[in-house]
């Protein structure tokens, strides 16, 4: 899928599911997201105690699907003030945060 389809099949979504590998295998679970330009940021709800993020920093390879549409990369770890930009964007598209997330200590980025 062109990476241009797969960024407008986001701007309609809330959020995506997100496939991580523990032991070998995908598991997947729905969560918040959002995009910059060719850049989807992700927050972990319990930040590097996520149970998924554990999962990432073992694995860096990340699938996201959203509306029958799927994408795998490599992300990375985003920390200090990168992670406070990612913050501030989930407000503006989410509103209170910590009404849902316990610890906003790190952001995963990924580039389609």
């Amino acid at each position: 899928m062109a990476t241009t389809d797969f960024l407008e099949t986001l701007k309609s979504a809330s959020e995506v599911e997100l496939a991580v590998k523990r032991s070998g295998t995908w598991t997947r679970r729905p969560v918040w997201f959002v995009v910059d330009d060719n850049a989807i940021y992700l927050l972990p709800v319990h930040g590097t105690d996520t149970k998924w993020y554990t999962h990432f920093i073992a694995n860096p390879e990340i699938e996201i699907s959203v509306k029958g549409r799927k994408i795998r990369a490599q992300a990375r770890t985003l920390e200090g003030v990168q992670v406070t930009d990612v913050i501030n964007r989930f407000r503006s598209k989410y509103g209170d945060l910590e009404r849902y997330y316990t610890k906003l200590d790190v952001a995963i980025a990924f580039t389609i």
